[in-house]
């Protein structure tokens, strides 16, 4: 298992006690503001958000293509737009201001930030208690601009 934090080198060979410790340095005011933990051939979890407002996603790769998906405590269709932010430095946005537009039934809280990588570190599987809703064609009507801070998270990195 691969850990990435932003701030941080990769921890290749992760424990789940890394991923823990992680979780609780994204708590902080000034800590890494997004967290990455890859199980196997590019397929990963990510939480990015500040304040105790996060949004979770999975990535599964087979082959050439994905299913992505982002955790949410709604499934209705119709819902409101929302922002998170992340990100300690940025071109475009103060430090911690960088936008991820999401919906808000999608945007969550520490505790299920701890749930979903947790779970996803120990099985590389999503965690099937929370609600995923499958974005996949969003990430890849969005991967076409992904040089655009803007955009949804394709995958949380420094660049």
């Amino acid at each position: 298992m691969l850990l990435k934090r932003e701030g941080h080198r990769d921890l290749p060979n992760a424990t789940i006690e890394d991923v823990v410790r992680a979780i609780d340095e994204m708590a902080r005011p000034d800590g890494p503001t997004y967290l990455v933990v890859e199980h196997g051939e590019d397929s990963y979890a990510q939480a990015a958000g500040t304040e105790g407002r996060c949004v979770i996603e999975s990535r599964t790769i087979f082959g050439e293509g994905f299913q992505h998906f982002r955790v949410c405590r709604d499934l209705v269709a119709a819902d409101a737009a929302a922002v998170v932010h992340y990100r300690q430095n940025c071109s475009k946005h103060p430090p911690r201001r960088c936008p991820i537009r999401v919906l808000e039934s999608e945007v969550c809280g520490l505790t299920d930030v701890e749930r979903a990588l947790l779970t996803y570190a120990a099985t590389g599987e999503r965690d099937e208690g929370l609600r995923w809703r499958d974005v996949t064609l969003e990430m890849v009507k969005d991967f076409k601009r992904r040089d655009d801070d803007d955009g949804e998270i394709a995958q949380i990195a420094p660049r």
